[in-house]
């Protein structure tokens, strides 16, 4: 637990689903800065985010959990993946 100015903050782990919905949420917000700001390196930089966020912090599925290795690794590589993909499409151009 941590202590921020006073009160106790408790640190919840984020896990496979709250990762992927807060992946979703960056994504929106992203394309929805690309199409008011008609910049799509917004969305290329989001994707990049994303795949980061699961290259650092690689979580999985419950049902994986017996060969914690190979979802990791798998994790990883989907990490990769959307960073390709940020750095190679050209959203909104």
């Amino acid at each position: 637990m941590k202590e921020i100015f006073g009160r106790v903050v408790h640190m919840r782990k984020l896990t496979f689903k709250r990762q992927i919905i807060g992946g979703i949420i960056l994504i929106i917000a992203g394309n929805i800065l690309a199409f008011v700001f008609h910049k799509g390196i917004f969305s290329n930089i989001v994707w990049i985010i994303y795949g980061l966020l699961f290259i650092i912090n690689p979580v999985y599925p419950e049902q994986y959990r017996y060969n914690e290795a190979k979802a990791k690794t798998g994790a990883r590589i989907a990490g990769m993946v959307c960073i390709i993909v940020g750095l190679i499409t050209r959203f909104i151009v």
